[in-house]
């Protein structure tokens, strides 16, 4: 008697596709997050021509002026000098701010008659000294009014000396 043989369709075979598509988006955002991009910026391959002086820039120098402010021991002003010169305190002058702004007047206005830069004033004043007093020679020496209350500008550069360590 022959045997029968039981034959069996193929099984068919199903693949995972959800593991893989884990996989394939798990790559690209790898690819993704560790990709950069070359840079190019600031690499130029330029030949510049060398810069040159030009003639006018020697001539535009600055002048400076330093304002000295010293202090008594209870902050009131001591001392006033420009540039190191004589004070111009005292009981002779009734404000040193407005010899000041004087001084300050007639320095301006030879620089702008002569066409050249305007000086820049370095106030260079106590560290006691009060607050009261660094205002006014900001003051003084940065803006002036005529007599029918008009506002004129005189110096545009005014600093503080840095400080002496």
């Amino acid at each position: 008697m022959p045997q029968r043989r039981d034959v069996k369709a193929p099984e068919k075979v199903d693949i995972q596709m959800t593991p893989m598509i884990d996989i394939v988006f798990q790559l690209m955002a790898f690819f993704l997050m560790t990709f950069k991009v070359a840079t190019t910026e600031g690499d130029f391959n330029m030949k510049l021509p060398k810069a040159e002086r030009s003639a006018g820039a020697a001539n535009t120098q600055t002048e400076m002026i330093t304002v000295r402010l010293r202090s008594t021991a209870n902050g009131e002003l001591a001392d006033l000098r420009i540039d190191a010169g004589a004070p111009i305190n005292g009981k002779a002058i009734p404000s040193p701010f407005r010899k000041l702004r004087e001084f300050i007047e007639i320095k301006v206005s030879h620089a702008r008659n002569a066409g050249q830069e305007e000086p820049e004033i370095q106030i260079d004043a106590d560290d006691l000294l009060r607050y009261e007093n660094i205002i006014a020679t900001v003051e003084a020496v940065s803006a002036t009014s005529d007599a029918a209350g008009n506002y004129q500008q005189l110096a545009k550069k005014v600093k503080f000396a840095p400080r002496a360590e």
